[in-house]
């Protein structure tokens, strides 16, 4: 495909993709939007584990070519290709690269342009290393199938081994955490695969950036045990003193209320932020007032975060179940909207494609599949306004470009192989030799992060990680929030100044700062930022270089005027009813392990990289923009409708939320562990049944073929279930192990055994640092690793207004100019 017919930051770029699974076709397919040619690379052997229907998602806009890299002259023909490409990603087992001569020593030397991205299970090496890379057995051997429903106490708790808060409190019926379900949920959410994309699109997209200044690419590599550490990572973290005012907080305590009410029609709605009062007023009544003092943070009752407020949550909540059962769930929605109160509709994917202010924003999008005709699913998910990306067509039929890729594979590699190395500056060449990225991807980029909550400041921090000087501009009173654990989780890195901003004086340094900075980014309501005079339209015309993102809750529109949430973006996008398995009538899930705010974070701080990229080219900087919407689209990307909103067969879990199939899911052994079991393979059929000592299910005519099984699924489920009961993990491991068969123990010890783990320590898995007032506190580090421009945690999380003397001084502010700024409360300082 010619670059004339693509647009996006990275219009001129060649990717192959060679990856299989979820992670890799995501991160791929997020190129392919950026407007790079992407061309896949599938095997004539097949896919152990292909989803036609979420493959259709992920291959959009890529070719496709059958390439057997066994044989000879193909072998050359695909080492042409990657002579010439910008990006490779591959998701091999580790050491099949080496075998298959494609391995990133052989490719990089000869083309030491190339980025090349390797998405693993387990790492490349390590004791795991060998282990399966699925999705549902990286979630059952690191707890995320615990963890999605909440812990007792929250993971803080749970990882120091102390006691929650509120111990005796008495909890009510809350039917959506289910209190009556033991052991572990099978997630229909991939969150393990999302957090390597993340990983893997921004260490990507920053290897590119350095490569514009060094000349040289880099091997850029995550797994999908890092990506559930992505997926976690505000949770999982090691802090001394869990009693520090305001760090403990119970959002992600399963006993604690998720704000998901079923209304009169059987209907469910998110309410979040929880504001009790307004609801209980409105429909007090036989009809719910729509008329009424709007929500501006000061109406009515507000329920804090802190463990004293788990009773006030539990006193509120059966009267809103009664009131939230009086009226269907639309007419709550008009009630949200009309009192700039969180309420979302919990709809499917299927419904999130047919709403058509998505379409509209192009985060949905409708394409004309070759194969089986119009149909929508996530569109573009990173908005430019100078280089804006597209879904470059539907995905390609398999196969359809092999003949036109081997026909062009050229005759001259060993001279493009000599070009390359012509290419690259000597890294002793003191006159000619490339900067030093000592941070890593981004050094030299200096960002200030006025974001707020987790949405706005985790885009800050991947940023840090990767090599940016980040300035976190809070508000003076942001000394709170910046003390909670979500807080701490966020900042890592960073550097604060407090700013009033509504003061001129305050106003005066915040210019300052723009004047110095490359990037500005906020998650302002629409409007707020325009009345504080820093809109992109003013900026963008004072300075042409700057990269403004500006990151909202829903699509540009009316509803992003209202409070956009990691809870009601997962309510809309259809994340809690796939992982709720609401279509059979269970209650809607919402995972403590998503990625709605995060991964708006991950998603504004790639494309701020890429607009980077495109000035590092160009000299232009640009507004780029995203949403949480956005990022929870992206996490049900596996799924698509029909253009007219009808549903298509595809893998879904079961009303119990133990798997997808009978041969992939979540069995209770002997003795009350769970294991985790992914028995794709026809071939693997027999060697389960003789595993769990039943060859007569081999005969069984329900179950001869694959389409049998599936039509007989149920049956076959329970035909399986007594047969791993009657065994221990002890006794069934070693018969899975011997047949290679894939499982994995489903546990809830991973989080904890993160931080006693000395090798993750080596190589930067975990953080520690010092927090006044908290203590030691630990966290997962940089979870994406560069190996000629690595990254790393630049220091501990910032405080409200911690560095605000130095920033003030570095700015050209006299001792005495900086004491009269905190004197008049423009600036806080400590």
């Amino acid at each position: 495909m010619a670059d004339s017919t693509r647009s996006g930051p990275f219009v001129g770029l060649s990717v192959l993709d060679l990856s299989w699974g979820a992670a890799g076709p995501m991160t791929a397919m997020l190129l392919a939007d950026s407007g790079a040619d992407v061309l896949r690379v599938e095997s004539p052997h097949g896919d152990p584990v292909r989803d036609d229907v979420a493959y259709r998602v992920w291959n959009r806009g890529k070719r496709s070519a059958v390439l057997d890299l066994r044989d000879p002259a193909q072998h050359e023909a695909f080492l042409a290709l990657a002579d010439r490409a910008d990006v490779l990603v591959e998701s091999f087992e580790p050491g099949v690269t080496r075998r298959l001569g494609i391995d990133p020593a052989t490719l990089r030397a000869r083309n030491p342009r190339l980025v090349y991205c390797s998405i693993t299970g387990y790492g490349p090496d390590g004791p795991d290393a060998h282990r399966p890379g699925l999705d549902s057995l990286v979630a059952a051997r690191t707890g995320l199938q615990w963890e999605a429903r909440g812990v007792v106490g929250t993971p803080l708790n749970k990882i120091r081994g102390a006691a929650p808060p509120n111990e005796d409190v008495e909890i009510p019926d809350l039917p959506a955490n289910r209190f009556d379900q033991e052991g572990p949920v099978f997630l229909r959410s991939t969150w393990p695969s999302l957090g390597a994309a993340y990983n893997a699109i921004a260490g990507v997209s920053a290897a590119l950036r350095a490569r514009e200044l060094t000349g040289r690419g880099d091997l850029v590599e995550t797994s999908l045990v890092q990506g559930a550490m992505a997926a976690n990572a505000p949770n999982w973290q090691w802090i001394e003193n869990l009693a520090a005012p305001g760090v403990w907080m119970w959002v992600t305590d399963r006993r604690s209320p998720e704000g998901l009410f079923e209304c009169s029609d059987g209907r469910w709605v998110h309410f979040w932020t929880i504001r009790p009062t307004l609801v209980l007023d409105a429909a007090e009544g036989d009809e719910l007032v729509l008329d009424g003092p709007r929500d501006d943070m000061r109406t009515g009752v507000r329920i804090g975060m802190d463990a004293d407020e788990v009773p006030i949550l539990y006193m509120y909540y059966g009267l809103l179940q009664a009131a939230f059962k009086k009226f269907p769930a639309e007419r709550w929605v008009a009630f949200g909207a009309a009192r700039n109160i969180g309420i979302a509709l919990v709809r499917s994917p299927e419904e999130a494609f047919s709403d058509e202010a998505l379409l509209r924003q192009g985060c949905v999008v409708e394409l004309a599949d070759p194969e089986v005709g119009p149909i929508r699913h996530a569109g573009v998910l990173l908005e430019f306004s100078a280089t804006p990306g597209a879904v470059q067509g539907p995905a390609a039929p398999r196969g359809q470009h092999t003949a036109d890729v081997l026909a062009a594979a050229p005759a001259d590699s060993a001279d493009v192989v000599a070009a390359n190395s012509a290419d690259v500056v000597p890294a002793g060449d003191g006159a000619k030799a490339p900067p030093a990225l000592r941070r890593g991807p981004l050094d030299g980029v200096r960002v200030l992060d006025l974001g707020l909550g987790v949405a706005g400041p985790w885009g800050g921090k991947v940023l840090a990680d990767l090599g940016a000087e980040v300035i976190k501009v809070h508000a003076l009173h942001d000394g709170y929030w910046t003390r909670t654990h979500m807080g701490l989780a966020t900042n890592w890195g960073k550097r604060s100044i407090a700013l009033n901003l509504k003061d001129p004086a305050g106003r005066a340094v915040l210019e300052k700062l723009i004047a110095s900075a490359d990037v500005l980014a906020h998650n302002m309501r629409p409007g707020a930022a325009e009345r504080l005079g820093i809109g992109f339209a003013e900026l963008g015309a004072r300075y042409p270089k700057l990269i403004y993102c500006h990151t909202r809750g829903f699509e540009d529109g009316p509803r992003s005027r209202q409070p956009g949430t990691d809870q009601t973006a997962n309510a809309l996008a259809g994340t809690e009813y796939e992982d709720g398995a609401c279509r059979l009538g269970g209650a809607p899930l919402w995972s403590r392990v998503n990625m709605g705010d995060t991964g708006n974070g991950y998603l504004w701080a790639t494309a701020v990289i890429q607009a980077l990229y495109h000035r590092e080219r160009t000299g232009l900087g640009q507004k780029v923009s995203t949403a949480i919407i956005n990022a929870t689209l992206l996490a049900t990307s596996y799924a698509y409708s029909r253009a007219d909103g009808a549903t298509v067969d595809r893998p879904r879990i079961d009303a119990r939320q133990q798997g997808l199939s009978a041969s992939h899911g979540l069995y209770r052994l002997a003795g009350g562990d769970w294991l985790s079991i992914a028995v794709l393979a026809e071939a693997s059929w027999p060697d389960l049944c003789d595993a769990l000592g039943a060859p007569e299910l081999v005969d069984d005519p329900r179950f001869a073929s694959p389409a049998d099984r599936a039509a007989h699924d149920a049956d076959l489920r329970a035909a399986l279930q007594p047969l791993f009961a009657r065994r221990t993990a002890q006794e069934i491991l070693p018969d899975f192990e011997k047949r290679d068969l894939p499982c994995e123990l489903s546990v809830d010890t991973f989080g904890a055994a993160l931080f006693t783990d000395p090798a993750l320590r080596r190589l930067g898995d975990v953080v520690t640092a010092q927090v006044d007032g908290v203590g030691k506190l630990e966290q997962t580090g940089v979870l994406v690793r560069l190996t000629e421009n690595p990254g790393v945690v630049a220091g501990p999380p910032c405080l409200a207004g911690e560095h605000s003397r130095d920033i003030l001084a570095e700015l050209g502010y006299a001792t005495g100019e900086i004491d009269a700024l905190v004197a008049a409360r423009s600036v806080l300082a400590g």
